[in-house]
């Protein structure tokens, strides 16, 4: 059972704080021109559900009431950035937030109903469920944004959908946002899921998309209704340990654990980090930008650059482009598929580097030689070529 019964002292009480809060909104209603009445809702209160080994539970000696220690870093910097564009209330869920050493996080899915990750988790939903309720008690126009890291986004995501399947403790209109940072449960088909790929010091978003599913599983899709961020970091072995060999046969778990922790202290898409990145989404969603004025209308649009491939030997082909918007030094994977079509155990060719002329014409051999058959290039962060019949 999701939710628990209050001792009746404790209705009692929750019972006379609504009322004073009906009052207090009743006095101050302002009449508008309709003749009909408008009270000042209550500030949002963001719910911030720390990872594991995070928290009040391993605060120690700590200042407890310190952001970062109440929260984690990453669920602190998401709120302090929401805190930056709207009026919060901010509330800490204190848990027990274990899991073993390391990695266990993902690899508890081998005993995951006995596992004390589990244990942890269903702690931590009770005490995020009961904040909500008695928040929404208080007064009847508090809106809510859940916001979790890791263990912490396994518990913030089961809310949330359990709020918006209908048998949470509020409805479905009072989730004004949901940020969920390596969710070990996480789904990447979902709406408004980012994945992230970290190469060469940098982040990227990953426009490929890999269906790919956290450590402990994937949960249900995500509504496109539904006000939700999730994000993952390729190869991060709690959200993207679904495959702990990976997509391409590269990532090792234990050896990507430091993915893990690379939410905070890189930049990503002209933010600070990506928990920063994903509290200035959040606020958008809460708080929508006015439109714009309608623009002047566009001059007419260059042609996309041309990209050409043609067969050139037993595992060559000659690349021919034009004014290139991917010039440079790239990555290049070879593969006997289409970018609707490409699998990485099945026809995908191994990848070399090749620097990529804004006009001209360049070679690319592949590390294993095609089949006759559909062939095609990816130029990694930029785009595919058109296919060609392999002969």
């Amino acid at each position: 059972m999701l939710s628990r019964l209050l001792p009746a002292a404790r209705t009692a009480a929750l019972s006379a704080r609504v009322g004073i809060c009906a009052a207090l909104l009743a006095a101050t209603a302002v009449s508008v021109g309709t003749g009909t009445a408008s009270a000042a809702a209550c500030p949002t209160v963001a719910i911030g559900v720390p990872g594991t080994f995070q928290g009040l539970a391993h605060a120690g000696r700590q200042d407890k009431n310190n952001p970062v220690v109440r929260f984690g870093s990453e669920v602190a910097t998401v709120i302090a950035t929401l805190r930056q564009k709207i009026e919060i209330k901010d509330h800490h869920i204190v848990y027990p937030a274990d899991g073993a050493a390391d990695l266990d996080a993902a690899g508890a899915r081998l005993v995951y109903d006995w596992s004390k990750y589990k244990a942890s988790k269903d702690a931590g939903y009770r005490a995020a469920y009961d904040a909500v309720k008695d928040h929404a008690a208080t007064c009847a126009t508090t809106n809510f944004v859940l916001v979790g890291y890791s263990q912490g986004a396994h518990i913030a995501g089961d809310l949330a959908q359990t709020v918006f399947d209908g048998k949470g403790p509020v409805d479905r209109s009072r989730i004004s946002a949901v940020v969920l940072l390596a969710d070990p449960a996480y789904n990447g088909p979902s709406p408004r899921t980012t994945e992230v790929i970290y190469t060469n010091g940098k982040l990227t978003q990953d426009q490929d998309h890999w269906k790919i599913g956290g450590g402990l599983g994937q949960r249900a899709h995500f509504a496109g209704s539904d006000p939700v961020f999730s994000v993952c970091v390729y190869g991060d072995p709690v959200c993207d340990g679904a495959d702990l060999g990976g997509q391409d046969g590269k990532f090792k778990g234990v050896e990507n654990k430091h993915l893990h922790a690379i939410y905070l202290g890189q930049r990503f898409e002209n933010e600070a980090d990506i928990a920063t990145w994903a509290g200035v989404q959040a606020t958008r969603l809460i708080q929508p930008a006015a439109p714009a004025p309608a623009p002047a209308p566009a001059p007419p649009t260059k042609p996309a650059e041309s990209v050409t491939i043609a067969q050139a030997g037993p595992r060559s082909v000659t690349v021919t482009v034009t004014e290139a918007g991917g010039a440079g030094d790239r990555t290049v994977r070879c593969w006997n598929a289409t970018d609707a079509t490409h699998k990485w155990a099945e026809n995908y060719l191994g990848e070399t580097k090749v620097s990529i002329p804004r006009t001209g014409t360049f070679t690319v051999t592949c590390p294993t030689a095609p089949k006759p058959g559909t062939f095609s290039v990816e130029f990694l962060n930029w785009r595919w070529s058109p296919s060609i019949q392999w002969r």
